[in-house]
């Protein structure tokens, strides 16, 4: 069974109820956090024991009452794409059924993660900056000073 460990913010927008566990495997624990990134929602999961990270972006309220089944399926996606056999990923998903839900435990494993949703807010800062700066470089009326080009416009009557 999956452990998923929420941070409070997290909790919030899952309006789930809260089920308390001292006892977990940590291949199968993962901690969770939700932010913003690039004005949509945005999950990450990240594993207790691996600090592998899986982010899911552009989550909507209603996917958050399926939060197994979008993470499973991030989950297998991810693993098929490091190549691993189909058969080691099916019984790894079979054997972990079911989810239960609870809160934070691990301040490293927060640290971490909390660290990687820093990065990927400033890799977007930098991304918006850059589009600004080709959009100021690049405006279209300069384009068109230089160009011999004939626009053609089509008139309607009424």
């Amino acid at each position: 069974m999956y452990v998923i460990r929420a941070t409070q913010k997290l909790l919030k927008e899952m309006d789930y109820k809260v089920q308390k566990t001292d006892i977990s495997v940590p291949l199968n624990t993962w901690h969770a956090n939700m932010f913003t990134l690039n004005r949509r929602k945005t999950i990450v999961f990240m594993n207790d024991l691996s600090r592998l990270s899986l982010t899911i972006v552009g989550v909507k309220k209603a996917q958050l009452k399926n939060v197994e089944e979008l993470f499973v399926n991030e989950l297998r996606n991810y693993l098929m794409s490091e190549e691993i056999e189909e058969k080691v990923i099916s019984r790894y998903i079979e054997e972990n059924e079911g989810m239960i839900i609870t809160t934070t435990n691990n301040r490293s494993v927060i640290g971490t993660l909390n660290e990687i949703i820093y990065t990927m807010k400033i890799i977007e800062q930098e991304f918006n900056e850059g589009i600004e700066r080709n959009q100021r470089k690049y405006k279209w009326p300069a384009l068109m000073k230089n160009q011999n080009i004939s626009i053609i416009t089509k008139s309607v009557v009424h």
